[in-house]
Formats: C-alpha cells, sequence, structure tokens
C-alpha cells in the first residue's frame, strides 16, 4: 500500500490577511488558541499522524502546544519564521535568517530536529531550494505540480485588496514537475521533495481549499482518481479551515478567504470525510517517515 500524509498549514490569521494585501495586521494567536487543537482532536479521533507546518516566530509562545502535539506523533516542520510574501525575491541575507532562524526557533521549541520546510504561498525556485538544504533540512514540500496554480492565483489576486503581481511566483518551474516525490539538485545540494497532490493526468489539485471552490461531486471524483492511481497522496490544509468566523470571533475581512462562511460542524465533518477516505486507502504517516527507504516511491 502506498502512504498517504496529512499536513496543517499553522498559517495565523495576520498571515493570511497580509497575503491578501492588508498591511499592519497585528499578530494573531486564535488559530493556535482555537484551530489547533480541534486539528489535534480530529487525527487523534481518525488514528492518524500529521505534520503542522509552524511559522516560528510564535514557537517559544506556543511551546507548550507544539511539544503537545509532538508528544501524540505528529511532526512539527518550518513554515519560515515570519512568512514573508512573496518569499522567493528576498535577498539571500534574509533568505537564510528565515530559514535558519525558523529550524533552530522550532527545534528548541519542540525538542525535536526540523527536517522539513514549506515556503509562504508555495513560492520557491531553484534558488530557494537551494538555500532550503544549505539550511539543513532535508525535505521540502512546497511545489505544486499544476497549471492549475494560476487559476488559483488569479482568485487569490480577486480577492486581495493590495494587487501584488500573480507573477511574482515560479508558476511554470511548478507546473510541470514531478508527481511524485523526488531529489531535487545535484550532488551535495539533494533535497527531497514532497509535492502536493495533484491527478496523474489533469494534474487536478487535490488540495483542500479546493475543495470549498468547485463542486463536492467533482471534488470527489478528482480524490478517487488520486487513490487509484496508486501515488502517495500529500493533503494540505490549513488551521483556518477549522475556525468559525463568527463563532471564534475572527477578522471579518477574512470572510473572503475560501470556506469562511461555512458553518463550523459542517466544514469539519467535510475535511473528516476526506482525510477518512484517504485513510482506508493508504497507510497515514509524517514526513519524516516517508523518507524512511522503506517509503520510496
Amino acid at each position: 500500500m502506498s502512504y498517504a500524509v496529512f499536513s496543517c498549514d499553522l498559517d495565523t490569521i495576520d498571515a493570511h490577511l497580509q497575503g491578501y494585501g492588508f498591511d499592519d495586521v497585528p499578530p494573531c494567536d486564535l488559530v493556535y488558541r482555537r484551530a489547533v487543537p480541534r486539528v489535534l482532536e480530529l487525527l487523534a479521533e481518525l488514528g492518524v499522524p500529521g505534520v503542522l507546518f509552524t511559522i516560528a516566530r510564535d514557537a517559544e509562545r506556543e511551546r507548550t502546544l507544539l511539544r503537545q502535539g509532538v508528544a501524540a506523533g505528529h511532526e512539527v516542520a518550518s513554515h519560515s519564521l515570519t512568512h514573508p510574501q512573496p518569499f522567493r525575491t528576498l535577498d539571500d541575507a534574509t533568505l537564510r535568517h528565515e530559514l535558519a532562524a525558523s529550524r533552530a526557533r522550532l527545534a528548541e521549541a519542540t525538542g525535536a530536529e526540523v527536517l522539513g520546510f514549506r515556503a509562504p504561498a508555495w513560492d520557491v525556485d531553484a534558488r530557494v531550494l537551494r538555500m532550503v538544504h544549505a539550511a539543513g533540512y532535508r525535505y521540502d514540500a512546497s511545489v505544486f505540480p499544476t497549471p492549475a496554480l494560476l487559476a488559483s492565483r488569479l482568485a487569490a489576486y480577486r480577492r486581495s485588496r493590495g494587487k501584488r503581481s500573480i507573477f511574482s511566483m515560479d508558476m511554470v518551474g511548478h507546473a510541470f514537475a514531478s508527481l511524485r516525490p523526488h531529489r531535487t539538485g545535484d550532488g551535495a545540494t539533494r533535497l527531497v521533495e514532497f509535492p502536493i497532490s495533484v491527478t496523474r493526468w489533469l494534474r487536478f489539485p487535490v488540495y483542500h481549499t479546493v475543495s470549498h471552490l468547485v463542486p463536492s461531486w467533482l471534488f470527489g471524483r478528482a480524490l478517487r482518481s488520486l487513490l487509484r492511481s496508486g501515488l502517495p497522496v500529500c493533503y494540505e490544509f490549513h488551521g483556518a479551515d477549522l475556525l468559525d468566523l463568527a463563532g471564534d470571533g475572527v477578522d471579518p475581512r477574512m470572510a473572503r478567504h475560501p470556506g469562511m462562511g461555512v458553518p463550523l460542524a459542517r466544514k469539519r465533518q467535510a475535511l473528516r470525510d476526506i482525510l477518512a477516505t484517504i485513510a482506508r486507502e493508504r497507510r497515514v504517516v509524517t514526513y519524516r517517515a516517508a523518507l524512511e527507504p522503506a517509503f520510496a516511491s
């Protein structure tokens, strides 16, 4: 049986809003207070591990919560130090700091070595990946191998207040990348890349935000196609997928984020159903475990 990895990006509300073009948004810990306990509860209910991609500026303050996740068998990985966007346009010195400091802070907070990285908005290119490797990471999980990434960027652009360029990202480098986990670079710079899941032929994205943007029957068909393909399933969702806009007192500007208007109970059930469907067909592991030779694909 091939494997699956469930990863949750713990983007804070301020990080989401900054991505939508709102500046000077104060840090918000609502994702940690409300969403992360729900994520851990859901994964425990399903009896599966997950990977928590965490913004490391919050590592010390959230030490107890992160260690709770590690103790439950989950992996904590880096989602950068401060979640700057666009990520790949950072100069070398800033990029090195974002990568090295985030890894060190998360390791200190969790008591576990940090092996993995996912860039804000998946914004990596060959230079970034070389620097990810140089910072000591063993894997990256940022490549989204689908031409639909352009449509995703256009949709985000339309929802955004600040009209940043949609072309700041290396979309061509993503669109036609390998669908399977693979090594990038050469020689001493080789890094394992775990691409976000897409279907084999049409490269339709099987990513949780898309489930809020297309009819449920279409997303369900894509998920079944992915499972039939035998490809490893790297399924990504966000902490915000388990927040209730009104009930949790989320900044109302987050209403533009896909799925935020859906009642929490309905969102939780939909996410549970998708994860349970995958777990019936795949052995669910962490990315750390998937690095082991037994899981090579």
